[in-house]
């Protein structure tokens, strides 16, 4: 078992409420308030690239709905200039039957005037159609612009007060550092050397914890009844002997 004999100021005090082990669980706080500062800051780019993903789909709503009304407005205009061409076409083949003496050339035009308003029939209904369409894609884009576009801001909002917390976090840890720094220096050596050497063997914090029902909260695991008596009898800087942290009871 790695620990380190600390001898108490007087019988009645646990080593717990030694100044030398409330330094180390201060300078325990201030690093896991640190690593979980750097956690964060980390994860802003995951965060940032969803909410800039988000307000990209948005924007594309917004864009098709646009894209989709202009498309059904050039179909509404081609069809209208068809049919005029096509009524154009109607007026000039029935000034030709005026002209005309054999019955043969007239029912020629006549037939072709017949297939050309058969024609024109099928382009206006088209075009009712199409205009139909383009009264619902123009209050779908209204829709879309009102709704998707309060959505956009919103999510611009939260990218923005994301870059404002990533400034913050990296002031946060500008700040600790130096606590940390700090509190290195105002500790027993001998604990600091104990407490680096715990954070190089455990994977992630905490690295101190409290021992409750002879179970380490670190990794919930029951500690011998060594470790019980170390904390307790012998009064030492224990190390819970199933996961590497440091160990101790409140009382």
């Amino acid at each position: 078992m790695f620990s380190l004999r600390k001898q108490p100021s007087h019988p009645q005090t646990m080593l717990f409420e030694e100044p030398e082990f409330q330094a180390l669980l201060l300078l325990h706080g201030r690093d896991r308030r640190k690593i979980g500062t750097e956690i964060e800051l980390r994860d802003l780019p995951k965060v940032r690239e969803m909410l800039e993903n988000k307000i990209k789909i948005e924007k594309e709503t917004i864009a098709s709905a646009q894209i989709e009304l202009r498309e059904l407005e050039t179909k509404a205009n081609s069809l209208e200039t068809l049919i005029a061409s096509i009524e154009t076409k109607i007026s000039q083949q029935k000034t030709k039957q005026l002209k005309v003496k054999r019955q043969e050339e007239y029912q020629a035009l006549e037939n072709e005037i017949k297939g050309l308003q058969e024609e024109m029939c099928s382009n206006e209904d088209e075009q009712l159609e199409t205009l139909m369409k383009v009264d619902d894609a123009r209050a779908t884009l209204v829709i879309a612009e009102g709704k998707h576009t309060d959505r956009v801001h919103s999510l611009e909002r939260q990218l923005e007060e994301l870059n404002e917390r990533g400034k913050l976090l990296q002031e946060e840890i500008v700040v600790l550092e130096n606590e940390i720094k700090a509190s290195s220096e105002e500790m027993e050596p001998t604990f600091l050397r104990q407490y680096e050497h715990v954070k190089k063997v455990v994977r992630r914090p905490p690295y101190v914890v409290p021992v409750d029902d002879q179970k380490c909260s670190g990794c919930n695991l029951r500690v011998s009844n060594d470790i019980v008596s170390s904390i307790l009898v012998e009064e030492k800087l224990t190390i819970c002997d199933q996961c590497g942290r440091v160990v101790y009871i409140e009382r």
